[in-house]
């Protein structure tokens, strides 16, 4: 994985600051290709009051803001955030592509957070 120096917590302040809280949940469930994060986790976040592990947003904020990448076994090296995504995706059995993905992101990838599943 490549990861440059990044205080995650503290780009995803300035970026809020830059544009709006609002603009930046709208950026990151587009990276995310769900509809996390929504804007009371980046609050409760940005506000150091978050109850569980942010470890998805970190990965989005990483990915998305400061050029992190990991190494897929299907595509390669890949930003972070898009492997968050690549995760949630619903299964495609019409692209070849989405069912490697699909597959590798259950069957052990060291990125995923879904771990072994069938």
């Amino acid at each position: 994985m490549t990861a440059p120096s990044c205080d995650w917590i503290e780009v995803l302040r300035e970026h809020c600051e830059r544009t709006s809280q609002a603009a930046v949940v709208a950026d990151l469930q587009e990276a995310s290709g769900t509809r996390f994060p929504s804007p009371t986790i980046i609050s409760q976040v940005l506000n150091a009051r978050y109850p569980a592990i942010p470890e998805r947003l970190q990965a989005l904020v990483e990915g998305r803001y400061c050029g992190a990448t990991v190494e897929c076994p299907v595509l390669g090296e890949v930003r972070r955030d898009y492997c968050e995504a690549a995760q949630v995706a619903p299964f495609s059995a019409a692209n070849p592509q989405r069912v490697a993905l699909y597959r590798a992101c259950r069957a052990g990838c060291i990125n995923s957070r879904l771990g072994a599943q069938q």
